[in-house]
């Protein structure tokens, strides 16, 4: 064990602790035991991840063998235990997702997470279940190799060692997405949540690199950050890799880019908004306002659900990262149903309690967190060094269900997804970006900047959701293709048909309108907290006679 009076304390030697750590082996708490009854639905990918656990002891113990000489007294524990207790997290949260989308998901599971040095000689107490299945589609991860720098990155040493001071720099990794075309349908949703993880990866590295200063020896970073972070991006890039080779071609050269380095943090891409991204609402032009057509249907509900006054927030994304905790990698503020998180179900949303007046109204509606930056960004930061400021509560949330420009609409179906705009839009580009701004008394100009609002007017948000529905499906791989917006006359487009249009309105009376910076949503780390980025998503929830309703108040013309 490391905790206690290690054995260099008694003799002050670096290379006799080495030597006698050697003499040991690293032992891990047994996950197998400690699982219940594995429904067979889940029972493959649980045996492939027991087999990473075991993958993972052997390869931390093969470096402990070789480690002698290297490093000072906290080597071990920084450039070995630690990151296999990284590595054993991620395994071991993927068996309980696993298990938990059939059956009850275990807890208590985290718990097994860490190891220690113990004596060599005994057995590994990860042993590997007799009946347990050889994994054939997870490679192993392709030793580290020097990536070609992402855009802004610096180069990295050739030497392997860094020695700039971390707290001044950040973690750059070359971007996986662009590299990837034509994502099979099949495949998306696989290669989403791998995309996903692949970006929190980065952020756990940075938030590590962030509390490193002064810890280990030259090699630290490398050893104990850089190293096991490209372990792990290669093992998230391979399943991509299999995920498209399932259903169509399997992409090559994509494990060159696990690859990551050190970069300047005053140039890297989380360094948060610019003041050309704000804009004086006076200056913005007034937009021209649609005119409906004579087969319009110009009714509206509101749903009231309240302004989120009991903190229901998290960062999960129950539509793009379903069974990921923290999918959304950025916090997202709810009302409506109460229990909606990255593991909730469409029968726990039906069965759950709810915000909204009417019970009958169940859905889950959900945005980034709008933050009040300033001097006190970091204490009010936490852990998420990317989100700096105070998170701010909307003091109004206006939900309402819209017409169509061009005809009547039809019952939108139950536990439909719904997504507006893009929050990787400033890497991604523009094509799924809707952010809209305005102020209060300005309503009739928008922006697609963060408006600086005069006094005595309010910021707002404004989310159009699309409404123009397949006809079948309640979402897709790319949870855009199913329901889609109207064309610019208003109509939907052909082999879809209009459904009532949700439209979230959020009203903020306490954000500053001065400084560089005043405010931010919430965003990935590489999007800058650009304002592009902001976005929104609901899932309906709604009786079949509240549906009956709202379709009936916006096809006659009525404001309910």
């Amino acid at each position: 064990m490391l905790s206690g009076s290690p054995p260099y304390a008694q003799t002050g030697a670096v290379d006799v602790y080495l030597s006698t750590v050697a003499a040991e082996g690293i032992a891990c708490p047994n996950v197998a035991d400690k699982l219940p009854d594995i429904p067979a639905a889940a029972k493959a990918e649980v045996d492939r991840n027991l087999a990473q656990l075991d993958k993972q002891l052997q390869e931390a113990n093969d470096r402990l063998a070789t480690s002698e000489g290297q490093g000072g007294p906290n080597f071990v524990q920084n450039a070995i235990l630690g990151p296999l207790t990284d590595k054993r997290a991620a395994a071991i949260d993927r068996i309980a997702i696993a298990i938990g989308r059939v059956a009850e998901r275990p807890t208590g599971l985290d718990e097994l997470a860490a190891c220690s040095l113990g004596d060599s000689a005994a057995p590994s107490d990860e042993a590997t279940p007799t009946d347990q299945a050889t994994p054939t589609d997870q490679a192993t991860p392709p030793e580290q190799t020097t990536a070609p720098p992402a855009t802004g990155s610096a180069t990295p040493d050739p030497s392997g060692s860094q020695t700039a001071d971390p707290a001044a720099q950040t973690i750059v990794c070359p971007n996986v997405a662009d590299k990837l075309s034509d994502i099979p349908a099949a495949a998306k949703a696989e290669v989403d949540r791998n995309l996903a993880q692949l970006a929190k990866q980065v952020q756990e590295a940075n938030d590590r690199l962030a509390t490193s200063e002064g810890q280990g020896g030259p090699d630290f970073v490398q050893n104990a950050i850089l190293g096991p972070l490209t372990d792990k991006r290669a093992a998230a890039i391979d399943r991509i890799a299999i995920a498209i080779g399932r259903v169509a071609e399997r992409p090559t050269g994509l494990d060159e880019l696990a690859a990551c380095s050190l970069g300047d943090a005053q140039n890297s891409a989380d360094a948060g908004p610019s003041a050309a991204d704000y804009v004086d609402i006076r200056d913005v032009p007034k937009a021209e306002q649609p005119q409906a057509g004579k087969n319009a249907s110009t009714g509206t509900y509101a749903s009231r659900c309240g302004t989120n006054r009991d903190g229901h927030s998290n960062t999960d994304n129950l539509i793009l990262a379903p069974g990921m905790s923290d999918g959304a990698q950025l916090r997202q503020d709810y009302v409506g149903n109460m229990s909606t998180d990255a593991f909730s179900t469409n029968e726990s949303l039906a069965a759950a309690d709810t915000t909204c007046r009417t019970s009958d109204d169940r859905s889950a509606y959900f945005w980034p967190t709008l933050r009040v930056r300033g001097s006190d960004d970091e204490s009010a930061a936490g852990s998420d060094t990317n989100n700096v400021g105070t998170p701010v509560q909307p003091t109004s949330v206006k939900l309402e269900y819209r017409g169509n420009l061009t005809s009547e609409v039809t019952a939108a179906p139950r536990f439909l997804r719904m997504i507006s705009g893009d929050a990787r839009a400033a890497s991604n580009g523009a094509d799924n970006a809707r952010p809209t701004f305005t102020c209060t008394g300005f309503t009739d100009r928008l922006t697609d900047k963060y408006p600086i609002c005069p006094s005595g007017s309010d910021l707002v948000r404004v989310f159009d959701m699309p409404s123009c529905w397949d006809g079948q499906n309640l979402d897709s791989a790319d949870h855009r293709t199913h329901l889609v917006f109207p064309d610019e006359t208003g109509a939907c487009p052909s082999g879809t048909e209009a459904v009532p249009q949700l439209r979230m309105t959020l009203t903020y009376d306490d954000v500053p309108t001065s400084g560089d910076v005043p405010f931010a949503v919430d965003g990935f780390a590489s999007e800058q907290n650009d304002p592009s980025t902001d976005h929104a998503g609901a899932i309906g929830v709604m009786s079949q006679r509240l549906m009956n309703t709202v379709v009936r108040c916006v096809n006659s013309g009525k404001n309910c």
